[in-house]
């Protein structure tokens, strides 16, 4: 996987081309991966969701939106960041501790310059 870099560091022409997601299709994404996927521990299949995908897709403007989310309500956005970012902050100590988690990446998010975070609703 190609370590994919914060909108902010693109050049001008390029962070700004027609092809940077929009904050309304993360937003449609990720409420159609809340409302659609499956229920249960399996995260492996909770993150194999489609729309779960295409926000990975979306690459590094998607970030700053999925930490909102993120310190809004925790969940499950830990593969997302990592597989978007590169980024692996998070302990073995506090894997599987879904506040630990959240945590930990809040605080990498505010260590990149991402936060502070403010609630999306």
């Amino acid at each position: 996987m190609q370590h994919r870099t914060r909108l902010d560091d693109l050049p001008p022409n390029v962070a700004q081309s027609e092809t940077t997601p929009s904050r309304e299709t993360f937003e449609r994404l990720a409420d159609e991966w809340l409302c659609e996927r499956p229920r249960g521990v399996d995260i492996a299949q909770m993150t194999r969701h489609p729309a779960y995908q295409d926000i990975i897709e979306l690459g590094a403007p998607a970030v700053p939106w999925i930490l909102q989310h993120l310190a809004h309500k925790p969940d499950h956005w830990f593969v997302a960041l990592s597989t978007i970012t590169g980024a692996s902050p998070v302990p073995p100590a506090s894997r599987g501790r879904l506040g630990e988690m959240t945590d930990v990446w809040l605080e990498w998010g505010r260590q990149q310059g991402y936060g502070p975070f403010v609630d999306v609703d």
